[in-house]
């Protein structure tokens, strides 16, 4: 062994003692140069593997990839919609739902942390999901198939059966409390209207709820915003509304004179309801929508939750011909009206068309103001309005819809002005309002409107994504620093499904 290992070294030195005759200085530099960049080439790959790994976190089922700005959730799964119900839960966590089938299908709720870089797996639920939502404060709320069965889970995968059967329920928005129109869980076969409180693990029975068919289930029971009431009607009982406190039960039965109540409709914050009043003399000025009945009303009841009063806006000479739309002060309200002389034409049967119009109420004061012109046609013996109202913003900017236009623009105008932007975004999906800009989201791309009417693109989903994208589910964090995008492809492109999360500049 020790001859061997003397015989290694004497040839190492002949060796070296031969390149030294044969080669000359800058030949051995650009020797010793090769084994550098080799001993450098081999660091950058090391470190570019380790970055590697770093950045491509997850489990089998998602993997995660960081690029520049952006951050990458792809699904391993080569179908074209593995996941669902994405949203954010807080302004650093986005949750969505992991679909996978084996023998069995089987569901993976996951958290994904924007400000970590890390995914968990919160929940694993077996079998089809109908729906779910978040529930309290850590858990989720959920049925299989949207009937058989409503079920609790907290964060530590403990499932309680809330109902054996329903025919619909209603989660408060904070989450803490769920309406059910079925049987509960702990009784026999009889079908009840319950509260279920998720904090308390109980439920009150609610039957001054009406039991009606799950179509019709938002006149039986509407939260509002703030989940401490609900407002409720029966069917074939127009004259009344019921206010409900979410804990104790009826909190008034609000009558008119025995006049049609209708369309009873919360403010943002909760604390006001506005309701249409159909007085008796207009009885007979009832339009058939579809498979309901709109019944133009003459009169505003606004209901305050605090001082259990009702204040009302008496129309005079006009009619609604719509639903009331809140402003985001929850001060003002838009409604479409045209004159009791105009409405009476559409009661005859040469009338197909009529002048409507867009009227501003200032709720405080009970000033009213015509924006914009509308109209009412009927010639498909349903309503087809002009201008439909999408949202009054607090900045006193009205988003509508006008059908002389495009389907597939958006029109933007200010109250206090005459100027109206119009612009083809494609079909819009949702809209929100953050400090002086109304973000807006369509199947093309993502908006921006500021205070002077001028609309930004933001995001071209095509220019972006490619023309073979399927689909694009987009949600902005609630802090409007962040955006997820939900990126799907037909099932034959080369491109698969993925999440992209991305800043907003």
């Amino acid at each position: 062994m020790k001859d061997k290992k003397m015989l290694f070294i004497f040839s190492f030195i002949t060796i070296v003692l031969i390149l030294s005759l044969t080669l000359d200085i800058k030949d051995i530099e650009k020797l010793s140069g090769l084994f550098s960049s080799e001993k450098e080439m081999s660091e950058v790959e090391s470190q570019s593997k380790k970055e590697e790994k770093q950045s491509a976190q997850g489990d089998e089922n998602i993997h995660i990839k960081k690029n520049g700005n952006s951050i990458y959730l792809k699904a391993n799964l080569d179908t074209i919609n593995p996941i669902t119900s994405l949203s954010w839960l807080d302004k650093n966590t986005l949750r969505f739902n992991y679909t996978f089938e084996d023998e069995n299908i089987e569901n993976i709720i996951y958290d994904y942390s924007t400000k970590e870089e890390k995914i968990e797996a919160k929940f694993n639920i077996k079998g089809i999901i109908w729906e779910w939502a978040k529930a309290n404060k850590d858990g989720i709320i959920y049925s299989n198939d949207g009937f058989n069965g409503l079920f609790y889970m907290d964060n530590k995968e403990k499932e309680t059966k809330i109902s054996k059967n329903q025919e619909w329920y209603s989660i408060s928005p904070d989450g803490k409390k769920v309406i059910v129109n079925g049987v509960p869980n702990d009784k026999g076969d009889r079908n009840e209207r319950f509260i279920y409180d998720l904090e308390k693990n109980k439920y009150e029975l609610a039957n001054y709820i009406p039991d009606i068919d799950y179509v019709y289930s938002y006149i039986a029971a509407t939260w509002s915003p703030d989940s401490t009431h609900i407002v409720s009607q029966e069917p074939g009982n127009n004259s009344r509304i019921n206010i409900i406190d979410a804990n104790k039960g009826i909190e008034k039965k609000i009558n008119i004179d025995n006049n049609i109540l209708t369309l009873p409709t919360w403010s943002e914050d909760g604390k006001k309801l506005t309701f249409l009043i159909q007085s008796n003399e207009y009885k007979d000025y009832v339009i058939n929508d579809l498979e309901i009945q709109y019944f133009l009303s003459d009169k505003i009841g606004i209901y305050d939750v605090k001082t259990k009063k009702i204040k009302i806006i008496d129309l005079k000479d006009k009619l609604t011909t719509s639903r009331v739309h809140w402003s985001r002060d929850n001060e003002k309200i838009i409604v479409e009206t045209t004159k009791a002389e105009n409405a009476q034409k559409l009661l005859e049967d040469d009338w197909t068309q009529i002048k409507a119009k867009i009227e501003y109420i200032n709720i405080k004061t009970k000033k009213r103001k015509e924006v914009l012109d509308s109209g009412i046609d009927m010639t498909d013996d349903y309503p087809v309005h002009q201008i439909t109202p999408i949202k009054l913003f607090s900045n006193n900017i009205l988003l509508f819809m006008d059908s002389n236009k495009d389907i597939r623009s958006i029109n933007i105008t200010k109250i206090d002005k005459k100027d109206i932007i119009t612009k083809e975004i494609g079909y819009l999906y949702s809209y929100s309002e953050y400090k002086d800009s109304i973000y807006m989201i369509s199947d093309e791309g993502i908006y921006i409107s500021d205070d002077n009417l001028k609309i930004k693109e933001l995001i071209n989903f095509q220019e972006e994504y490619g023309e073979n994208t399927l689909n694009v589910d987009a949600k902005i964090s609630p802090d409007y620093k962040k955006i997820v995008l939900y990126v799907q492809y037909d099932i034959d492109s080369d491109d698969k499904t993925f999440i992209e999360i991305k800043k907003i500049k």
